[in-house]
């Protein structure tokens, strides 16, 4: 395979890297942050295939699985903290309802 055919989808890769590491730092919320972090990490894995594509080698394979099972099990456990530090429906309409004592 040539670099010329790798060039292309490499620029694009890295393009899409640094689209994600601005929404990482400017995310509205904490699960855009997440998500972009997410995207992040996929890309990555993509570079780094892509290269080993390039240098006709398999030794980055074992890097790209641990890479990406980082990266996902970074998300769930993100997601799982945020849904149990969040209080259920039934107490934040509580508190809504609630007037203010003050």
């Amino acid at each position: 395979m040539t670099y010329a055919a790798l060039t292309l989808p490499l620029v694009l890769l890295v393009v899409a890297m640094l689209l994600a590491l601005v929404r990482v730092a400017r995310g509205p919320t904490i699960y855009d942050r997440i998500m972009a972090f997410d995207a992040l990490v996929v890309c990555a894995a993509g570079v780094v295939a892509l290269l080993s594509l390039a240098w006709h080698t398999t030794v980055f394979l074992e890097l790209i699985l641990i890479v990406s099972s980082l990266g996902f099990f970074s998300t769930v456990a993100f997601a799982y903290y945020l849904d149990r530090a969040r209080p259920p429906a039934s107490v934040r309409r509580r508190r809504q309802r609630q007037p203010s004592r003050t």
